[in-house]
């Protein structure tokens, strides 16, 4: 009987999601009228790349790659791929390319033998890859700059640590509470600190009702989803009643503190809600 019933709800669940109507493209004609002409920010899940116009599968990158080895500079994608021409002794190459933000003009940009039998950790930071490996037991840590495009040994030996070089993350100066719907009628908030100068800025119905979305957001309804400081940007994301019922609706705004402004940045529809990734990329 209790399998009889799970599959009735099952049934039933995918006869009201195929009967209900396809919002994704209504939503997206709404709101691509505030969109500024610039990819600056992007949505990543399991290495697919969603821009405001189009999405970027992992499959258009070689074989392995992961959103942990690109860097976004100056409008184009790098990345990093490891080659092995000898499967015996591994002589492995790091390769480092580049691409268009529609994974096309591919090409690389920094070849550089290692020949290490061992397997390669890579950091980033800014423009900057820090990769480390070992090679006749020692420990070697290489660097390569986008901006000069330098390949470089930075330090080798028994005991170095990447950490000791990959420079360290500033901490934001600011904290940020998501309070999610409280009523239909009240749609949640986002409360921004600015810890340095102990003052709060409130983004709730009141706030929005003074911006050019409002009207907008009420066609769909809307509530607090998330938040992200990315590379210093405060990035605040609404979910919205739109989609086809199989997709996850990420409404994503930057938020400026000192000027107390909302700019929308992104309506991605991921097939999923976790996990997710919301980068500035500039």
């Amino acid at each position: 009987m209790k399998k009889i019933y799970l599959l009735f709800l099952t049934i039933l669940t995918l006869l009201l999601t195929s009967c209900r109507q396809d919002t994704t493209q209504l939503a997206k004609d709404e709101f691509s009228k505030y969109y500024n002409g610039k990819d600056e920010v992007i949505l990543n899940i399991e290495d697919n790349l969603y821009f405001e116009n189009h999405v970027l599968e992992k499959e258009s990158f070689e074989p392995g790659i992961s959103y942990g080895s690109m860097i976004f500079y100056e409008d184009l994608i790098y990345y990093i791929s490891i080659n092995s021409l000898n499967k015996k002794y591994r002589n492995e190459y790091i390769n480092i390319y580049s691409c268009n933000y529609y994974g096309e003009n591919k090409k690389i940009i920094c070849s550089k033998e290692i020949n290490t039998n061992s397997d390669i950790v890579k950091k980033i930071n800014n423009d900057t890859y820090y990769i480390e490996y070992k090679k006749d037991k020692l420990i070697y840590i290489d660097k390569y700059t986008i901006s000069t495009g330098i390949y470089e040994n930075i330090a080798s030996g028994k005991d170095c640590c990447l950490s000791d070089y990959v420079p360290k993350e500033e901490q934001s100066r600011y904290s940020i509470e998501v309070i999610e719907n409280i009523s239909p009628q009240e749609h949640g908030e986002f409360i921004v600190t600015d810890l340095e100068k102990g003052l709060s800025n409130i983004i709730d119905d009141e706030y929005l009702r003074n911006t050019i979305y409002i009207e907008s957001m009420e066609k769909f309804n809307y509530s607090p989803k998330r938040v992200d400081i990315s590379n210093g940007h405060i990035l605040l994301t609404y979910g919205i009643g739109a989609g086809d019922g199989w997709n996850y609706p990420h409404l994503i705004f930057e938020y400026d503190f000192d000027s107390n402004k909302l700019e929308y940045k992104l309506l991605a529809f991921p097939f999923d809600s976790v996990p997710i990734e919301i980068i500035y990329i500039g």
